[in-house]
């Protein structure tokens, strides 16, 4: 499990959510409300395919030019960012499991939903950690 996960808000945008992704060097976040209890999960594979939707009166090459910043034409003009947020197509609720819980069973509800990561929460809903499909396989003996 990695500890102290970071995490973004509903309100993050798409453009902050790659940079959060990218500076932390991870590939998905919980996400939590004001109070910082998980109410659901992204992930770069979120990103790219909310990315590829496009926006309102906009085609899906836009958003991906928002996530680099500007045009790679003349490097100058900077693209507004579309009012696309993390709320708008992260996974919630999130799949959490208790900090007890064991490899066996995270590994069953990970291959059960399909999923990549589990958040890890206490009993009110607080990110403790994450595992993900990695870390499940690194419990694996030869």
């Amino acid at each position: 499990m990695s500890v102290d996960p970071v995490c973004v808000t509903p309100g993050t945008t798409i453009r902050g959510l790659a940079k959060t992704l990218e500076e932390n060097q991870v590939s998905g976040a919980p996400v939590v409300d004001r109070d910082g209890r998980v109410i659901g999960v992204v992930s770069k594979s979120d990103l790219i395919r909310r990315c590829s939707q496009g926006a309102e009166n906009a085609p899906p090459a836009y958003l991906f030019e928002v996530l680099m910043g500007g045009r790679e034409d003349d490097g100058t003009e900077v693209i507004p960012e579309a009012l696309v947020c993390v709320e708008d197509f992260m996974t919630s609720p999130a799949l959490t499991v208790e900090a007890d819980a064991s490899v066996a069973s995270v590994a069953r509800l990970m291959f059960d939903k399909r999923v990549h990561r589990v958040i890890v929460t206490d009993a009110e809903q607080f990110p403790l950690g994450i595992i993900t499909s990695l870390d499940v396989l690194g419990c694996v003996q030869p």
